[in-house]
């Protein structure tokens, strides 16, 4: 499968066999169901006024997390933080469940909130991360432009990537945008934790000269802190168990929010407003 970008930033997923290179099919893949629930997921649909707004929802997600776990009544009392009364009040059957689904699944909910947050602004994230980490920043590679050259075969690329880091598996290719950019060449060493892979191999598209190989088990720090936000906010760094274990954690944010929003009505149905106490007090004058 390919994917290509147009100017207008739309995707098309063409379907290629590997074997003959003949195009079998070909869709716009924002235009598909799983295309669409993940333009909702980071952007609610609204382009970059969505990734903004949802940026800033996933860093509040951050923040609720925090003062979640010290707002927890566990700490007090270690077994009452995790006991859930369903027998008792209504309202203190919402605070149990409330407290114990936030206890289980906040370092999941702070992780993920942090790295979509981290994401959805990664212009302002990504120098940052490699500045707390006393990280430098990759340099910028670029291919040697030859007059009346063409492009070097991918054939011929895949081979150079492929002896740059013995062992590993090619698991997806970026082709340059512009005419000086390199190719880049992401790969799977067979220790990498990940699916789809941590290194990466730089190659000049005109030459077939190794730019740089990014190898995912001797990164440097601030690297492999990047690199660890799509196993962490997918939840693939367990494996099958951590997924299984995402699927409810990804339900977790909703259950929090209806039992916080009942939490804050039964205190306003408690408690009586300025106004009525008011009327109360000119009526005994």
């Amino acid at each position: 499968v390919g994917q290509l970008s147009s100017t207008d930033e739309q995707r098309t997923e063409v379907f290629v066999n590997p074997y003959t290179g003949k195009i079998i099919g070909e869709r716009i893949s924002d235009k598909t169901l799983i295309g669409m629930i993940l333009e909702l997921h980071y952007a609610l649909l609204a382009g970059e006024t969505g990734t903004i707004i949802v940026g800033i929802a996933a860093l509040l997600m951050c923040i609720l997390s925090i003062t979640g776990l010290v707002l927890w009544p566990g700490w007090r009392k270690l077994i009452a933080g995790f006991k859930i009364k369903l027998d008792a009040h209504p309202q203190r059957a919402n605070f149990d469940i409330h407290k114990v689904a936030g206890i289980i699944t906040v370092v999941f909910l702070f992780f993920t909130g942090f790295t979509g947050f981290c994401w959805n602004f990664y212009s302002f994230t990504e120098p940052i991360i490699y500045a707390v980490t006393f990280t430098p920043k990759p340099a910028e590679l670029v291919s040697k432009l030859i007059p009346g050259k063409s492009t070097l075969k991918l054939t011929e690329q895949l081979k150079i990537a492929d002896a740059a880091l013995p062992g590993a598996v090619t698991k997806s290719i970026y082709f340059p945008g512009k005419p000086e950019d390199a190719l880049q060449i992401r790969m799977k060493l067979p220790q990498d934790s990940s699916d789809y892979g941590n290194s990466n191999v730089y190659l000049d598209q005109y030459s077939g000269e190794v730019l740089r190989v990014d190898n995912g088990l001797k990164m440097p720090l601030g690297s492999r802190v990047l690199n660890s936000f799509t196993p962490l906010h997918y939840g693939t760094f367990g494996g099958l168990p951590t997924r299984i274990l995402y699927v409810f954690v990804g339900l977790a944010p909703l259950i929090l929010f209806l039992t916080g929003f009942l939490m804050y009505l039964y205190r306003y149905w408690t408690k009586p407003s300025r106004r009525d106490s008011a009327m109360e007090l000119s009526q005994k004058l």
